[in-house]
């Protein structure tokens, strides 16, 4: 049996008050930090609201692998400040290292409108 990571796994993202979103992790992103998240999967939390994205805290603590300058609309982002998974509804640039770990897709204005403390929940797609 084995245990790698295929290149591309689709999740469910589901926001308590906003609805469910088809979404992919990425290997090719940042291969060790998508081959960790994968491996946390079910991840459940509390949302959080930045200007630019909703996130939660994981139980992931690693550095900044392949940072990007900016994020946009409908990226999937770790914050390794915080060990945060963030989901991004505008494009911007974040106040410190970001790395891209997946996408989002469909509408993602109401990501806006998501309720700090609002739960979350990504699932194997």
């Amino acid at each position: 049996m084995s245990t790698s990571v295929p290149v591309r796994v689709p999740v469910k993202v589901w926001v308590e008050g906003v609805g469910e979103y088809e979404a992919e992790l990425i290997k090719f992103l940042a291969p060790a930090t998508v081959t960790e998240l994968v491996r946390l999967l079910p991840i459940e939390g509390m949302a959080g609201l930045w200007d630019y994205a909703v996130y939660i805290e994981t139980r992931i603590a690693r550095g900044a692998e392949k940072p990007v300058e900016e994020v946009n609309y409908g990226d999937i982002i770790y914050w390794p400040p915080a060990g945060a998974l963030g989901f991004v509804f505008k494009k911007a640039k974040p106040y410190a290292q970001t790395v891209k770990v997946g996408k989002l897709s469909g509408d993602l204005t109401a990501l806006a409108n998501t309720r700090p403390g609002a739960r979350i929940r990504i699932l194997k797609g």
